[in-house]
């Protein structure tokens, strides 16, 4: 599961079974579909999103990623929301 919170009060954004995630050099591509108004919330608070992911067969471990530059962007023509983070913590909940 996937989850786009804000950094702030952690209201949540979004959450999704489908997405994709792969390294990309020293980040990671994080994407994954929404629809418009959801793209323009995230685009709106690019600089303040925290995306966690965990594993359906792991739910004792947390992913966090995050863009420090809000390097973030929506492809309109296949509703897909791409994020590329550069900061990535594993840890047990």
């Amino acid at each position: 599961m996937l989850y786009v919170r804000h950094t702030v009060g952690s209201r949540l954004f979004c959450e999704t079974t489908e997405y994709e995630i792969k390294p990309v050099e020293n980040s990671w591509e994080i994407s994954f579909k929404v629809d418009q108004e959801t793209a323009n919330t995230l685009l709106k608070f690019r600089d303040e999103l925290n995306i966690f992911y965990v594993e359906e067969n792991n739910q004792n471990q947390k992913t966090w990623f995050y863009s420090s530059e809000g390097d973030v962007r929506f492809v309109e023509d296949e509703g897909k929301y791409i994020i590329l983070a550069d900061r990535k913590t594993v840890y047990p909940v």
